[in-house]
């Protein structure tokens, strides 16, 4: 399985890194995926799996699958 960790969230890495890969034998479920990569569920704000948005707490995902977590983005005008 493919991790992307985007915004911030590379930052739990200890490598550092936008992508990580993980072996997955079956399907996982996604907080199950954050678990093994570090990631605290709480800073999640997207997560998707093959381009389409799903739910973190209900989605599972398998190997062949590549699974993409965003952070909230502040900014914009005052």
């Amino acid at each position: 399985m493919r991790v992307h960790l985007g915004g911030h969230l590379n930052w739990y890495d200890p490598q550092r890194r936008g992508w990580v890969d993980l072996p997955a034998g079956g399907a996982l479920r996604l907080l199950a995926v954050c678990a093994a990569v570090g990631l605290p569920p709480e800073e999640i704000a997207v997560a998707v799996i093959n381009g389409q948005a799903v739910n973190l707490e209900h989605a599972t995902a398998t190997g062949a699958d590549t699974v993409e977590f965003y952070p909230p983005i502040g900014g914009g005008m005052e």
